[in-house]
């Protein structure tokens, strides 16, 4: 559009519009993120219009949104298409719905079983496999899992720890009394992964989940729950079993056992 006003403002009053300071402005120059509309060669004074401004402004919100300056560059770079902010965004979006899931969890305070239908995301995680049977075999292998990240090198991303058990004696209504595989999975950040063995990328999917609190004494009778549930309503498994640990041990030493939080989830077609 042709514009005929376009009339410039100084670093105050430009900053001031955007409410910021004139050094938060001028970092974001520095940045990349704004250029000013003209600069006098002589005195070096910067010079702003209504569109600075008006990038400034948005620029702030992104900012707010968490995205990056690279992100935010990119942006402008392919002239406003916002297909990989809103991607980006989506993505946040979900992650932070989970942590606002967890967080009433932790604050819950009627602790009751309860059963559902969710839709598990894909992630991405460092895995190592065990026989057990127990949940101290399972937090031993889990622990091993999560110190071999550390000195891996991986980035261990904030999603819940959890185990894969290659069981399906609770669907049939008892538990065995024999050891099975174990697979601990520890959820890591899945761009630049250095070169390590046991990366396992995990598909979305659709579980049948059951939550409950407490200790780890009343796993066998949540398994079973959850065996009976799968037949009363006539779901087919499509997968192992999973054990969540929302609040767990790893969660910290000083976790009390009443408010553990397990999700024990499998998946279905």
């Amino acid at each position: 559009m042709n514009d005929k006003s376009n009339r410039l403002f100084t670093i105050s009053q430009a900053a001031k519009a955007c409410g910021i300071s004139r050094s938060t402005l001028l970092r974001m120059e520095e940045r990349g993120l704004i250029k000013p509309a003209y600069t006098n060669p002589k005195s070096g004074r910067r010079y702003y219009d209504k569109f600075n401004v008006s990038s400034c402004t948005q620029i702030l919100k992104f900012q707010t949104m968490g995205f990056t300056n690279e992100e935010i560059q990119a942006y402008y770079g392919a002239n406003g298409n916002c297909d990989a902010l809103l991607s980006t965004l989506e993505d946040r979006l979900q992650l932070m719905q989970r942590l606002l899931e967890e967080m009433r969890l932790f604050a819950q305070k009627e602790q009751e079983t309860s059963l559902q239908i969710l839709h598990l995301p894909p992630v991405t995680c460092y895995t190592k496999s065990g026989l057990g049977l127990t949940a101290q075999d399972t937090y031993d292998i889990m622990a091993e899992a999560y110190e071999e990240c550390i000195e891996k090198g991986l980035v261990i991303s904030g999603e819940p720890f959890f185990n894969i058990n290659e069981r399906t004696d609770y669907l049939e209504g008892y538990l065995t009394k024999e050891p099975f595989m174990k697979t601990c999975c520890v959820p890591v950040i899945p761009e630049n992964i250095p070169a390590a063995e046991n990366i396992v990328r995990f598909p979305a999917c659709k579980v049948l989940s059951l939550l409950y609190y407490g200790s780890y004494e009343r796993l066998d009778a949540a398994y079973l729950l959850l065996g009976e549930e799968i037949k009363k309503r006539g779901l087919k498994p499509a997968g192992h079993v999973r054990g969540i640990g929302i609040v767990a041990p790893a969660t910290g030493r000083n976790i009390e056992e009443r408010r553990y939080c397990s999700r024990i989830a499998l998946p279905v077609e």
